[in-house]
């Protein structure tokens, strides 16, 4: 199983918008994809056209003592784990009853998915019990932010934290990628070469510039490829996918 961790810096930088049009890429490909939703935003789900009204999802089940990972499927053929509408004291209550140092490890084995599958755990910016497990257990960590300075400013200051440096093995397997990058922003490039030079060769190669039409499909509570088939960010999305794709063809030879 291929488990892929994606988390924004902060929020509002494009990490679950990145979980969704990263899964259907994948799915075009070929692969097969189970998109689990870690993020209390629950907003992974409006990007598989699942219903405004729904609260239906694994956390919420968890807490009312239902089986919890029942998926659903859209119909362009995604299955994904939606986290849940919970009220704040009900997330309080998931936290301290329900989740614990293994909670993630044994829901992910009872998963019991094949080992060519791609599993992409969408988790929020925040560092809690929940998002380490999900960290730990991945197998590939792609960070996403925006080439602005409070971006740098954050980044700067978790390589510095313990969350990231005194931890090799969570360091050696995270990677960036940049979001909404402006193509006529001059700004944006610029911000753009500092973090390369601050990454080095943890910056993926590969840049999401900002388009219109992802904002679109979320409106239309689907992805960018089926909402705008012949647009930049596909491409882009695309080009991402493969990077992945051949990453862990590396990563799995003997």
């Amino acid at each position: 199983m291929r488990v892929l961790c994606v988390q924004g810096l902060q929020a509002g930088v494009g990490g679950s918008t990145i979980s969704a049009n990263l899964a259907r890429m994948l799915l075009e490909l070929n692969q097969k994809v189970l998109v689990f939703d870690l993020n209390p935003n629950n907003l992974l789900r409006l990007h598989f056209n699942m219903d405004w009204q729904n609260s239906v999802g694994w956390a919420l089940n968890l807490t009312q003592k239902k089986l919890w990972c029942a998926a659903f499927e859209c119909e362009h053929g995604i299955s994904f784990l939606p986290f849940g509408q919970l009220t704040y004291q009900t997330h309080q209550r998931l936290i301290v009853e329900y989740l614990d140092d293994n909670k993630l490890h044994y829901q992910l084995n009872s998963l019991d998915l094949s080992p060519e599958t791609w599993l992409i755990l969408n988790i929020s910016s925040d560092i809690n019990l929940l998002n380490k497990q999900a960290l730990a257990l991945s197998n590939f960590i792609l960070r996403v932010f925006e080439p602005s300075v409070a971006n740098l400013s954050l980044l700067i200051n978790s390589m510095q934290s313990n969350y990231i440096v005194n931890d090799a093995e969570l360091s050696n397997k995270s990677f960036f990628v940049i979001n909404k990058l402006i193509p006529h922003s001059e700004l944006d490039h610029e911000m753009t070469l500092v973090f390369k030079n601050l990454l080095l060769n943890k910056l993926l190669p590969i840049n999401i510039h900002f388009d219109e039409s992802i904002k679109e499909a979320f409106a239309h509570k689907t992805t960018v490829n089926i909402h705008a088939p012949t647009s930049t960010a596909v491409r882009e999305f695309r080009t991402l996918a493969i990077w992945l794709m051949s990453y862990f063809n590396r990563l799995e030879q003997p």
